[in-house]
């Protein structure tokens, strides 16, 4: 084969390569939808106290109003509270504080973690808290008769900061290694197929 029948051939080819990366990216996104995305949480706060909320939660991609008993779409908590120098880790969601009109509301999308609340007051709360396995130390937020509220209440101390208005950015998501894999050799294709 001479070198002129070979340069469309080598073209063609690293094009089928890139879109097969690019429908592999594709799917793999498609997949993420549906199963649970891990989305990293950073926060710290004071009111009474210094506190710190650090570790992840995972849920699936989607957006969620909570009130009434909905189902818990937390599929995985693996936070550490801190307060005033002491850890706690919260492994459980805990929805029983959204009742009446009161809407917990949850964007869990492609990029961050959005918690928000709607209809809530001191009678209809909308109260998220991520709780230990055993004791009654946990971090809470939401809306009650504090229109906008985080809070930590432990053995340590507790610590409330009303300095916070909804909604809230609680989390930037985790990329998977696969999905950060395949975009560098989708991008590495395309290069290549613009240099030659």
């Amino acid at each position: 084969m001479n070198r002129r029948h070979a340069i469309p051939t080598i073209k063609r080819s690293l094009r089928l390569s890139l879109l097969a990366a690019a429908i592999s990216v594709s799917v793999l996104i498609n997949a993420r939808s549906a199963a649970a995305a891990t989305y990293d949480v950073n926060l710290s706060f004071t009111g009474g106290g210094t506190a710190s909320l650090v570790g992840t939660v995972d849920l699936p991609i989607g957006n969620y109003t909570i009130m009434n008993g909905a189902p818990n779409p937390f599929t995985a908590v693996n936070l550490t509270l801190t307060v005033n120098g002491t850890p706690y880790s919260l492994v459980q969601a805990n929805l029983s504080q959204i009742t009446g009109t009161g809407q917990f509301l949850i964007d869990a999308n492609a990029s961050t973690l959005i918690f928000n609340t709607a209809n809530a007051n001191g009678q209809n709360p909308a109260d998220l808290s991520f709780r230990t396995a055993s004791t009654d130390d946990r971090y809470a937020i939401g809306s009650d008769a504090d229109p906008h509220f985080e809070v930590a209440l432990t053995s340590a101390g507790d610590v409330l900061n009303t300095n916070i208005t909804f909604p809230v950015q609680f989390g930037t998501i985790v990329p998977e290694p696969s999905t950060l894999i395949l975009f560098s050799l989708a991008a590495g294709a395309f290069l290549t197929v613009r240099r030659r």
